[in-house]
């Protein structure tokens, strides 16, 4: 088995297998192969999937309507221009923000380096997001 071609982000181990990075995107792959190998369930990871299906299968347009409250900061304006009840809104914004906080206290803890760009770039986003969402 060649494990030099599709492999940027799982190991050389878990390649042998016959996982690829292409197949992180599927969720019951990376509960397997990933993350037991460090002791958490797929369920306690934050993911963001970069697509979504209804109950048919079919292909959802993803929204972006955590880049449109960063950028406005309006849960009103948010509903009426991307169509979702002011309570889903709100349930979805502040999923998002947890997600973001989790992701930011989860590169702290990992990397060592405590000037790492994208561990601030993350802190950074997470205080942002959270101050905006607060305020609603």
């Amino acid at each position: 088995m060649n494990c030099t071609e599709g492999r940027v982000a799982i190991s050389p181990f878990v390649c042998l297998s016959g996982n690829f990075d292409s197949n992180l995107l599927h969720p019951k792959i990376p509960n397997h192969a990933i993350l037991r190998t460090i002791g958490i369930n797929h369920t306690q990871a934050p993911v963001l999937w970069p697509q979504s299906f209804d109950s048919q299968g079919r292909i959802m347009p993803l929204n972006a309507y955590a880049l449109d409250f960063y950028k406005h900061g309006s849960l009103v304006g948010l509903t009426q221009d991307n169509r979702i009840h002011e309570g889903a809104a709100y349930q979805l914004l502040k999923d998002f923000a947890l997600t973001i906080k989790s992701i930011s206290v989860s590169l702290r803890e990992l990397c060592g380096n405590e000037d790492d760009n994208v561990v601030l770039a993350f802190e950074q986003l997470s205080k942002n997001f959270l101050e905006k969402f607060k305020k609603v």
